[in-house]
């Protein structure tokens, strides 16, 4: 039995673009989840803003940075599948090989590189790496706890922190903060044990997210979830 994919990034994997005609797939998904789209857009400014500040800037460490990015598309291309156990094998093996690269790479940074040294591109890519490196939550926890100065200067957004935070919860078996970690029941995406989930909206309003709602349908739109059991297991 294995876990369904239940740790979505789920903006993080629509590219940097809210706009339908460039991307077709969210702009359906907003279509019907209209209450979604000012979020989103608030997202798209937070990346613009930041390319504008780093513009006409070389990144300190290019071969880095194009390490970075290599190792993030290999994730990604490992999640581009149909929940089958061959698909879900795959993604686990590929978290599993970057898993030692990007704890080095921490390790020489002392925390996740800047955007000074690899990119606004190439800090997404690595933060993207920590959120699926699974086989070590202490070290998941280890750049959360290093985290708010990106987040703070931009480079890191809230969204992002949102995620990091609510992973590293529950992979220590604790409530997640603000439902961003989805398991799959009954072939629908359900939040994972939350804190207070009465308080979840106000706490993801404190951190600039759409309602707990608009999250899961977007997410449900965009990313079908495979039949699972009340555990949420691919059956």
């Amino acid at each position: 039995m294995r876990r369904a994919m239940a740790l979505i990034a789920m903006l993080g994997l629509v590219g940097n673009a809210w706009a339908g005609e460039d991307d077709p797939e969210l702009a359906a998904a907003l279509a019907k989840c209209p209450g979604a789209a000012a979020f989103v857009r608030a997202d798209e400014q937070h990346r613009q803003a930041l390319a504008q500040r780093l513009a006409g800037s070389v990144p300190t460490e290019p071969r880095l940075r194009e390490r970075l990015l290599e190792m993030e598309r290999i994730d990604q291309q490992a999640r581009d599948g149909d929940w089958s156990p061959p698909m879900i094998e795959k993604m686990l093996a590929v978290d599993a090989a970057n898993l030692p690269e990007i704890r080095s790479i921490v390790a020489d940074h002392g925390g996740l590189p800047r955007a000074r040294q690899v990119g606004a591109d190439g800090v997404a890519a690595a933060w993207l790496l920590v959120q699926h490196a699974d086989g070590d939550a202490d070290f998941q926890r280890q750049v959360l706890d290093g985290i708010m100065p990106l987040v703070e200067s931009g480079e890191v957004s809230a969204h992002d922190f949102v995620l990091l935070t609510d992973r590293v919860l529950v992979n220590a078996g604790k409530p997640q903060r603000y439902g961003s970690q989805l398991a799959a029941v009954g072939g629908k995406w359900q939040p994972r044990p939350m804190e207070a989930p009465e308080q979840v909206d106000q706490r993801r309003a404190a951190v600039g997210q759409m309602p707990l709602a608009d999250y899961l349908c977007v997410a449900s739109r965009m990313f079908p979830a495979p039949p699972a059991d009340a555990d949420g297991n691919i059956r």
